[in-house]
């Protein structure tokens, strides 16, 4: 088998304790998840096949009853750990969070409220009051993806996060993929150039506080090494009309890496994996 690439994403679960208006699941995804003993022959191959780095995502990775028992196992092979989630959880797991996830990704929708539940605002500070006590912590990366809905409360946003320790804030343009995001397209897709024209407001008024980064639809197809939670590698695909998932295998199979290559452009796989988790490596191309 040819090396991996440098991060790969894992979803551990395709279960999820909310519903968001623009998630491309959606309530009814619930595919089966790999077993514990699974993970484990995975991440040894990682190991032993290249991977440097993997960003752990769903679903929500941590309804997982395993998750610490699989930040332990990542971290006996000397992977570095991407941990996104929604932070309704996060409290069941602090402490092995805190001392093994190399960067914390969490969701910030609005000032005020949130697309996932009532209370899922208010456990984002609450973590984020807890990691400014730390100086020992993860990396912390919010995500806010921009939609009809936010789009005017960006500024508000950013005078929110700067009053924490926010290493970087991800702003994403909306991509209508499959379940609620699709449904929901007219209500919250915004036109590209209004994403750019708000997203590059943000970025000049609130850089000297955090790195924003802007994620541009485009930058994303072709772009990632995903694993389904079946094990099952796929790339998003967003051109010609086609907005989607392509399937390439799965990932014990001996040419897995060889399929990908045939689909993936390298320069936004490289540009999107160190722009966001390694600022000093990112290719200049």
């Amino acid at each position: 088998m040819k090396d991996f690439p440098d991060i790969v994403t894992l979803r551990l679960t395709s279960k999820c304790n909310n519903n968001c208006k623009y998630c491309y699941a959606g309530p009814t995804t619930n595919k089966g998840d790999m077993s514990f003993q699974k993970l484990e022959r995975l991440f040894r191959l990682f190991h032993d096949k290249g991977a440097k780095a993997v960003v752990l995502g769903g679903g929500e990775p941590l309804l997982r009853g395993d998750f610490d028992k699989i930040l332990l196992e990542l971290k006996k092979h000397n992977l570095q750990i991407y941990l996104d989630t929604n932070g309704d959880l996060f409290f069941n797991h602090e402490k092995p969070i805190l001392e093994n996830v190399e960067q914390l990704g969490l969701p910030i929708d609005f000032p005020d409220t949130s697309y996932r539940n009532p209370e899922n605002l208010s456990n984002i500070l609450k973590i984020l009051d807890y990691l400014k006590q730390h100086k020992k912590r993860p990396k912390i990366r919010i995500g806010t993806v921009v939609t009809q809905d936010n789009i005017a409360h960006l500024p508000e946003i950013g005078e929110l996060i700067r009053d924490y320790p926010v290493d970087l804030w991800k702003l994403y343009e909306f991509i209508p993929q499959y379940g609620n995001a699709l449904k929901n397209k007219a209500s919250l897709e915004v036109g590209e150039q209004a994403f750019i024209a708000a997203a590059n407001a943000a970025k000049k008024r609130f850089s000297k506080y955090f790195r924003v980064l802007i994620s541009k639809r485009k930058s994303r197809t072709n772009a990632y090494f995903f694993i389904d939670s079946d094990g099952l590698v796929f790339m998003p695909i967003d051109k010609k009309g086609f907005c989607g998932y392509l399937d390439i295998g799965d990932v014990f199979e001996e040419d897995i890496v060889e399929r990908w290559e045939m689909h993936v452009r390298k320069t936004k796989y490289l540009r999107n994996a160190w722009f966001t988790f390694d600022q000093n490596s990112a290719p200049k191309t």
